[in-house]
């Protein structure tokens, strides 16, 4: 066992506390249980800010580094957005699996690289650092997005029934509350994926002096994600659109990302 799986090991513990914190009661207004959950959720934060300090010195494969990235960004966003918005944090529970299948893929990443050095200047280019942190916020919101869709639409399937189910009703935000999350979010989405696309597109042309490193699988892909988002947003001002017709647009744009940020290293 390498020095990686022991970190790796602590990450996970670090997010079975925080597993545990997610069913303290917050919603009763509690502030002792509310600093005990952003406790954690902070602690967490740092402790994925320690492995990616631990992983730039040492040989890691890309995939991880972005996936450490990423888990910094989005438990810092969850951490501030958790803080000022009540409604926001009625979804915790459902943010949990998306949170335990990072970390467990990042860890069968480490356990299955081979001392993959890691040879790119990431953040001596203004543009590229701004294309990373962009392409990284967009897919946080973006998470974001779906996940409270995905509660619009259980919400919505659970008030269809003759006998629902009170508990799982009460615990997650109204139908109105997530719609009102799922869109402000698919905005920051569109805003940090048109921002990471032009800065990614700038940065090529001033590396590369032409586009044919720019153009490839992931860029399509996103500019797939982009456009359907861009297209939700028009159809929603002109006809209007459905809460399960929102859910598969969103959910069909996360499957794009999905595929652009992970699924094609992974491939390829």
């Amino acid at each position: 066992m390498n020095l990686f799986f022991y970190i790796e090991f602590l990450s996970l513990i670090s997010f079975l506390v925080f597993l545990i914190t997610n069913f303290i009661e917050i919603e009763s207004n509690n502030k002792i249980n509310k600093i005990i959950y952003l406790s954690n959720l902070l602690f967490i934060s740092f402790i994925n800010v320690i492995y990616y300090n631990f992983i730039i010195l040492n040989p890691v494969s890309v995939l991880s580094l972005v996936t450490t990235l990423l888990l910094i960004v989005f438990f810092l966003s969850h951490f501030f957005i958790s803080i000022f918005s009540s409604e926001y944090l009625r979804l915790r529970l459902l943010f949990l699996p998306f949170f335990l299948i990072l970390l467990i893929f990042r860890f069968l990443i480490s356990l299955s690289s081979d001392n993959q050095e890691i040879n790119y200047p990431l953040f001596d280019n203004t543009y590229l650092l701004i294309h990373i942190f962009s392409s990284l916020f967009s897919y946080s919101m973006l998470t974001i997005s779906a996940i409270s869709s995905v509660c619009v639409f259980l919400k919505s399937k659970i008030l269809k029934q003759v006998r629902f189910n009170n508990i799982l009703l009460n615990l997650l935000p109204s139908i109105y509350e997530s719609e009102t999350i799922s869109i402000r979010f698919l905005f920051l989405t569109m805003f940090f994926l048109t921002l990471s696309l032009l800065s990614g597109f700038y940065y090529h042309f001033l590396e590369y002096n032409n586009f044919d490193y720019f153009f490839n699988n992931k860029v399509v892909l996103s500019i797939i994600s982009l456009v359907l988002i861009v297209f939700f947003f028009i159809y929603k001002k002109i006809r209007g659109i459905s809460n399960t017709a929102t859910f598969k647009l969103i959910l069909l744009s996360y499957i794009f990302i999905n595929l652009a940020y992970f699924g094609i290293k992974i491939t390829g």
